[in-house]
């Protein structure tokens, strides 16, 4: 028993001076600092450019396509497609204002609803591409409304509207 205490005794006294030592042999480092950004975001639609229409014989371009007051939502009303397969194509200007370049995210189209069945809505341009836009640079999307050429019945009217979300582009 007398062994045991003193083995007990030499393994304590050993974890001391190990602790000691790593002790006197550690350094706390602490780094403090701010970090401040600046920058200003904004990407709108700036311009409807001349609408192609096929297979239509509704309203006329400006009541096809309207920039909201604050050109952050466009509303698209393509509301007589005369047949499957007719289409709208509505050419948009989008720019960037802000101060950061910026990369779109996602399309954010609200008002079409299951019974658009028959209405297909695409995206060329700015939509298909990972190219960022610059401060003030400028970049065209196509939005082709057509009533699908698969679908024979359904309504061939639709109102609906397109939010851009972009994020800092890298």
């Amino acid at each position: 028993m007398k062994k045991q205490s003193i083995a007990i005794i030499g393994v304590i006294a050993f974890v001391l001076a190990v602790a000691v030592g790593y002790a006197l042999f550690s350094e706390t480092l602490t780094v403090t600092g701010t970090a401040t950004a600046t920058g200003d975001f904004d990407v709108e639609f700036t311009k409807v450019g001349t609408i192609t229409k096929v297979g239509y014989t509704g309203a006329g371009d400006s009541e096809i396509a309207a920039i909201s007051p604050d050109k952050n939502t466009l509303t698209v009303t393509v509301n007589k497609l005369d047949y499957p397969g007719a289409y709208v194509e509505i050419p948009v200007t989008i720019t960037n204002k802000g101060s950061v370049s910026a990369k779109l995210k996602n399309i954010k189209e609200t008002g079409l609803t299951a019974d658009n069945r028959a209405i297909k809505v695409t995206y060329t341009g700015v939509a298909a591409s990972d190219t960022p836009i610059a401060t003030n640079g400028t970049q065209e999307m196509i939005i082709k409304v057509e009533w699908d050429k698969t679908v024979n019945t359904g309504s061939s009217d639709v109102t609906f509207q397109i939010q851009l979300e972009y994020e800092q582009a890298q």
